[in-house]
């Protein structure tokens, strides 16, 4: 009698803990080409989104903005990695729906997301970046292939078996975008690595910092990179050294087997290995 009476203690204490640890939300993340996307609906229509974690401010295109009834209006302006200033129109507070959640983003960009993926690539609506969930802590399960709205126990359980590591939140267009850097260590001192879920297949360098990886700042086309970004973490694969405006960029060749959570408001970053 006092053995099952401790067994059912036992059982209660559990189903305590993982109702305390359960996230606030949990979306599906299906793979395109090499990145990733997520279904969102807006004033009742479908679209598929892709998630660009370097986007900085979420996109929706011109078609999809018209049927879920935006009427663009003003314009926004920014710069692109490369230093291309980027103009688009702006919608104001559009309501994502995403599996019976609602998030808000107060502004977003009207803009032509085929025009940066491959022509023959399968239609998107646009792309959703960090701005939409500002304020929250999120993970985006690469491997798993979810993407997360942490509850502060879900965090707690999450970050138990994560490694911090330092980051730098970036808000361009006056303030409205919202991106995440990753602190890269070097002789001369520390880089900001943007961390891009958008970027399928490279690393980038900047130019003036190619040295300090192994790569050679005067080839043009892609050169094999393998480099530490922290103890224990390398990114490996294709790279560029291309003459840009940020000290570096890390795609999918090094997110692709990461468990990443951003708490977005305090600006912490932990990773976890995941497993392919």
């Amino acid at each position: 009698m006092q053995r099952r009476i401790m067994i059912l203690a036992s059982l209660l204490l559990f189903g305590t803990v993982a109702h305390a640890a359960r996230p606030e939300a949990v979306f599906k993340l299906e793979s395109y080409r090499k990145t990733v996307a997520v279904h969102a609906t807006v004033n009742g229509h479908d679209g598929l989104f892709l998630l660009d974690t370097a986007g900085g401010i979420t996109l929706l295109s011109p078609s999809f903005a018209k049927a879920a009834g935006c009427k663009p209006w003003g314009r926004l302006s920014g710069f692109r990695m490369m230093g291309d200033r980027l103009d688009a129109p702006r919608c104001d507070n559009v309501d994502f729906h995403m599996d019976g959640q609602v998030l808000r983003a107060p502004v977003t960009l009207v803009f032509d997301v085929a025009s940066l993926v491959a022509r023959d690539a399968k239609p998107v609506a646009g792309s959703i970046a960090l701005d939409l969930f500002a304020g929250k802590t999120i993970t985006v399960d690469l491997p798993g292939r979810r993407l997360i709205i942490e509850s502060p126990s879900s965090l707690q359980q999450r970050i138990a078996v994560a490694r911090e590591l330092p980051v730098l939140l970036s808000r361009e267009v006056q303030g409205h975008a919202l991106a995440a850097s990753i602190g890269v260590s070097t002789p001369n001192g520390m880089l900001w690595f943007e961390l891009d879920t958008g970027n399928g297949g490279t690393l980038l360098v900047s130019r003036p910092y190619a040295a300090l990886f192994g790569l050679d700042p005067a080839i043009e086309g892609p050169q094999q990179a393998d480099f530490p970004v922290a103890a224990g973490l390398r990114a490996t694969g294709a790279a560029f050294t291309p003459d840009m405006i940020l000290d570096g960029n890390l795609g999918m060749p090094f997110l692709r087997d990461k468990v990443i959570t951003l708490d977005l408001q305090s600006g912490r970053l932990w990773i976890a290995q995941g497993k392919l």
